[in-house]
């Protein structure tokens, strides 16, 4: 937002140098990003009223012009611009007067006639290459003023940074109160009233009737009609003041609803009111209107949902973005109707976004207007186009507000603002700051002030906005570089964080890297990997960025294997990840999430001794860091792997699969890619996954951290043991009823051969085990062991009706 001082002191005047002006802006919050200091391109050039024109008597193409310059006194000049005549008031360039590089003008005798000084063009005072006539100043210049000074060509002007939550600072008003706020100056802002001929006979004539249908997208809608209008040029200190506010003139009608705009931040627009089917304002959804033509004549395309101004029979205008090329003011418009209302500033920012169609109006829009100052604009532009197109009030105010703005009272606690600043502010000096910024504030309670903020600070809706407020009037700098006092205390222990932490350092010692994938993902992706339960409903995204993320995950699986195949694509020959994540699903009509931990194994998992193989990735690679998790959470005895269905997972391949459980309940599954899948993967090596319900172990607790012992003293004694069992006996079962009927002494019991085969009978096997003794404080003798051992293979064959292998 362009701030030129020469149009702020029209309502703030602050004794304080530009750099300080500046200085505290960008203090405050608005950077002042540039400064640009204007200076004329002339001097000695007065304000002065041609008196008379008379005939050259020496020349067809000259006037004698007397002109009056107030306290200059008055001067007779030799003119030959054919716009020149009695009464009006141009710029005198008098005798000595600096008009750009030339030398200073000097009295001059042209046709034998004394010319005195010198009535000026545009380009004679350096504003444009205009040269067809003398420029025309306005009524209110003052006779014998520099009319540098009133065409503000002697400036200063800012360039304020604007935040998106500040809308009430893109206008002059806005930003001289945040001035007169900062020095403790006054603030003097314009008077509207509305004229009194806005009851005239006209009335019944130019009769505005309006119509809001969408109430929720425009809560209030004004509007005013003016007859009587002589479409032209604005005057020049008004195109000068748009002109430095970055803004063309256009006309006097329209630069008169920007100059409002820029003056008091509410977007005006002008119809012509000839074109307006009935008098009658609509304002609508688009619907079933599709097309419309802008004010710069493009087609433009309609969303069902934009908001558009129309008539009974046409649409007007996209609202609080641009009008329409079917009711533009044109040099033949008498008559106009003044449009100023509110509009939800998502709306306007949808359209403007959809459409790559962004405007000063929608920018303000946008950002947020003044709620209550859409009749205040409606006066101050019925004014100037009294003043500057010659109109006149044809009916009264039409005010319109079916959804009234609630008013907002925050409570500002004295104790929690010097608690959250670290400093503290007299209650004086706070009630003094907010009501500089057009708030009313009045006492609550004890410490308690009860704050209702203006109508054009929609930022302000919380105790916290307050605070910050009463902040940077002071001055952030002043606040000190302190933390505030508080209790130390240590936070208490969060089992589920220590939890996590612990089970990542596990994976991480296994040799896993920890990977971190998106939740959003394909629905065909979701139906390829279901995750740990059956027939789960996925999540639906309701505005997905893509149709491939238009589901929440139901496994980790799916962004893990994506992972796996991008790594691949880069010529990596290996690849060991796992995540801790969450999962969504439906549970009824509510989308539930469950913390669950999902890994990936494929190709060389372990190196060999040189010349050897490498350990290959597979079922057992992952069994195996799944047992070291378990054994490190204390639950490895009540955990089992059990043959898993293959309708259940049919992503995992069906002999190599297992559902893992926690005290027979199912928390996770473990197996190789089922070989289709890990065709469509183009995978040539085993790949083994693992998912796991993490909120099942939670609550156990996690004590990660081993105690390590020497080496043992004294040796071992192994004794084998071979068992016929049915083919399918599980393993795991095995050797856990071993352990179970061991005695102190049996420190470990492994697998180590299953045989099937001609030496045993069909649908048996032979599982042979090393069951490993010893003492901690002596040797053992071979008939200790032996009497253990037989105990021992006893109660096994019998627990689990076995044979023994001879």
């Amino acid at each position: 937002m362009k701030l030129p001082l020469s149009w702020m002191r029209d309502f703030v005047s602050v004794d304080a140098p530009v750099e300080e002006i500046s200085r505290r802006l960008s203090f405050a919050g608005l950077v002042v990003e540039n400064v640009e200091k204007l200076t004329p391109g002339f001097a000695g050039v007065y304000a002065a009223r041609v008196v008379t024109v008379e005939k050259h008597p020496n020349a067809d193409r000259l006037n004698l012009v007397d002109v009056d310059a107030g306290s200059k006194g008055l001067f007779k000049v030799v003119c030959g611009a054919p716009n020149v005549k009695a009464g009006m008031i141009a710029p005198l360039a008098l005798v000595g007067a600096q008009l750009g590089k030339e030398p200073p003008l000097e009295a001059a005798v042209i046709r034998g006639v004394q010319s005195e000084g010198m009535l000026c063009s545009e380009r004679e005072l350096g504003l444009s290459q205009d040269h067809a006539g003398i420029l025309a100043l306005g009524t209110d210049a003052p006779l014998g003023g520099e009319v540098a000074a009133y065409l503000h060509l002697d400036d200063v002007v800012l360039d304020v940074e604007i935040t998106p939550n500040r809308g009430d600072c893109l206008s002059i008003l806005g930003l001289a109160r945040e001035v007169a706020a900062l020095f403790g100056g006054r603030l003097r802002a314009p008077r509207l009233r509305a004229a009194h001929s806005a009851g005239s006979s006209d009335s019944a004539q130019f009769s505005i009737s309006v119509a809001i249908d969408a109430p929720d997208l425009c809560p209030r809608y004004a509007a005013l009609a003016m007859t009587g209008i002589k479409i032209g040029p604005s005057p020049a200190w008004l195109k000068r003041r748009l002109e430095l506010c970055g803004m063309r003139a256009l006309n006097n009608v329209v630069d008169a609803t920007n100059y409002v705009m820029l003056e008091l931040g509410q977007p005006l627009h002008a119809f012509d009111y000839a074109k307006i089917a009935d008098g009658k304002i609509v304002v609508r959804r688009a619907g079933e209107t599709r097309e419309f033509v802008t004010l710069d004549n493009v087609k433009r395309d309609l969303d069902a949902n934009d908001l558009l101004i129309a008539d009974s029979n046409k649409p007007l205008a996209i609202a609080g973005v641009m009008g329409g090329l079917n009711s533009e003011v044109s040099d033949s418009t008498t008559t106009i109707l003044l449009e100023s209302a509110y509009f939800e500033p998502m709306t306007i920012a949808r359209t403007a976004r959809r459409l790559g169609l962004r405007s000063e109006a929608s920018y303000r829009f946008e950002r947020g207007i003044d709620r209550e100052g859409q009749v205040g604009a409606l006066i101050r532009a019925a004014e100037l186009i009294r003043k500057i197109a010659r109109g006149r009030e044809a009916s009264p105010i039409a005010d319109f507000e079916p959804r009234k703005a609630e008013p907002r009272e925050i409570a500002l606690d004295l104790a929690a603002m010097e608690s959250l600043l670290g400093a503290s502010i007299p209650p004086g000096v706070a009630r003094s700051r907010l009501k500089s910024l057009g708030a009313q504030v009045s006492t609550r309670g004890k410490g308690v002030l009860a704050v209702v903020p203006p109508s054009f600070r929609s930022d302000l809706v919380e105790q916290a906005d307050l605070i910050e407020e009463v902040a940077r009037l002071g001055g952030l700098e002043d606040i000190p570089a302190l933390l505030p006092a508080r209790v130390s205390a240590l936070a208490p222990v969060n089992r589920e964080r220590e939890f996590i932490k612990g089970t990542r350092e596990v994976m991480l010692g296994c040799g896993l890297t920890e990977a971190a994938t998106i939740a959003f993902i394909a629905p065909a992706d979701n139906a390829r990997f279901s995750g740990i339960l059956t027939a789960t409903r996925p999540v639906k995204v309701t505005n997905p960025l893509s149709a491939e993320l238009s589901e929440l995950r139901v496994s980790l699986m799916p962004g893990l294997v994506t992972s796996l195949r991008f790594n691949l694509n880069r010529e990596a020959r290996a690849f060991h990840a796992f995540e801790i994540g969450k999962t969504f699903r439906m549970n009824g009509d509510l989308a539930t999430e469950q913390l669950h931990i999902a890994a990936v194994s494929h190709g060389p998992y372990a190196l060999s001794a040189v010349g050897g193989h490498s350990v290959a990735a597979g079922f057992f690679t992952m069994k195996g860091i799944l047992e070291t998790y378990f054994d490190a959470i204390g639950i490895s005895p009540r955990v089992a792997f059990k043959a898993i269905e293959g309708a259940d997972a049919p992503f995992l391949h069906p002999g190599r699969s297992a559902i893992i459980t926690l005290d027979n309940s199912p928390i996770g599954l473990i197996g190789e890619l089922h070989p289709a899948e890990a065709m469509r993967l183009d995978l040539n090596e085993p790949c083994a996954v693992y998912e796991l319900d993490l909120s099942s172990f939670i609550a156990y607790g996690f004590s990660p951290r081993k105690t390590f012992q020497p080496p043992p003293k004294f040796p071992a004694i192994r004794r084998d043991l071979a068992l016929v069992l049915d083919r399918n006996f599980p393993a795991d079962m095995v050797i856990k009823t071993v352990r179970e009927c061991g005695a102190s002494l049996l420190e470990s019991v492994e697998v180590f051969d299953v045989y099937e085969g001609t030496a045993v009978a069909a649908g048996k096997k032979s599982v042979a085990l090393a069951c490993r003794y010893r003492a901690k404080d002596r040797t053992l003798t071979d008939e200790e062991v032996n009497r253990i051992h037989a105990v021992l293979v006893e109660q096994a064959r019998m627990r689990l009706g076995a044979e023994l292998r001879q």
